[in-house]
């Protein structure tokens, strides 16, 4: 296994997740990849469709079907990130590996949660991993997130849900429809609802405007919000995992998992039973050492303190 802007399944042609052309290359979840002119790429129908993917010889596979290339016997599984998200399992002949990505383990999301298989190398993301990191259930912060929604609308504030991506943002949608809300949201929300259609059972949503409705919005774009809002008295609300570290600059956080926490990772882990397991993200260390010996980081490079703290 190894690591240059994103993970090679060493013995094979395939990348994960890969942040530079290559010329085949997984994708485990829309919002994981941008499409960087690769020459292949292999996900679910739903997340190439997200994407925007038009490559002629794109594989676009259904969960659960196998297929091979070349000599290698592929399967795609749930990951449980979100919409058509997956990890990509891969047998070699005589050696496994599952390329997890970022797995949710939780159910009540948008997807299936994650889905295991035994093998002898995992590569997985662990965003989140320390002692504190601990999820509430989702289904109660969907409900929790509804109803601070419901309550600012009557009180003719429009209530802004902050979340970190266009699949993120689709999640949220269904789930405030759901529970009886109607929603609007930013442009790359609903061109990414639009690209989805068809392949994913979406609410309809809006574009901000006269109407009051909950406002589903990219973190990445705050100015563009204040334009779409001007004139008009709204509340902010963080909804993303980050909001179980800190919701700083927002009225409130929802902790809404997008992804495993540390009990719940570390369980998934176990469970594959892998001689190795790789681990990527801003956890990575942390679930390494509680992983052990057959555990190691892999990931960009670091820069190495020059003196001791």
């Amino acid at each position: 296994m190894t690591w240059r802007d994103g993970v090679h399944l060493t013995g094979t042609p395939i990348w994960c997740d890969a942040r530079r052309r290559r010329d085949i290359c997984f994708v485990s979840a829309a919002d994981r990849l941008s499409r960087a002119g690769h020459g292949q790429l292999i996900g679910t129908p739903l997340s190439l469709a997200l994407l925007a993917a038009k490559g002629d010889g794109d594989l676009a596979v259904p969960v659960h079907q196998r297929f091979t290339l070349g000599t290698l016997r592929l399967e795609l599984i749930p990951s449980g990130r979100g919409l058509g998200a997956t990890s990509l399992y891969v047998d070699l002949g005589g050696r496994t590996t599952l390329y997890a990505g970022l797995i949710r383990t939780q159910r009540g999301g948008a997807g299936d949660a994650a889905e295991v298989r035994t093998c002898d190398a995992l590569v997985v993301s662990a965003p989140f991993g320390e002692a504190h990191h601990v999820f509430p259930k989702l289904t109660d912060v969907m409900d929790q997130t509804a109803g601070w929604a419901v309550s600012e609308l009557a009180a003719e504030r429009r209530p802004v849900l902050f979340c970190d991506s266009a699949l993120d943002g689709l999640e949220l949608a269904i789930a405030l429809a759901a529970r009886g809300v109607t929603v609007a949201a930013g442009r790359p929300i609903r061109e990414a609802a639009l690209r989805a259609s068809g392949r994913a059972a979406l609410p309809p949503i809006g574009a901000p405007g006269k109407e009051p409705r909950a406002v589903i919005w990219l973190d990445s774009d705050h100015g563009g919000l204040v334009k779409a809002l001007a004139g008009k008295r709204f509340s902010t609300a963080l909804v993303s995992g980050r909001a179980i570290e800190s919701a700083t600059g927002y009225d409130l956080g929802f902790a809404w998992a997008n992804a495993a926490d540390r009990k719940q990772l570390l369980a998934w882990i176990e469970s594959a039973r892998a001689r190795e397991v790789f681990v990527t993200g801003a956890c990575a260390d942390t679930i390494a050492l509680a992983v052990g010996a057959r555990a190691r980081v892999v990931g960009p490079p670091r820069q190495m303190a020059l003196f001791a703290t």
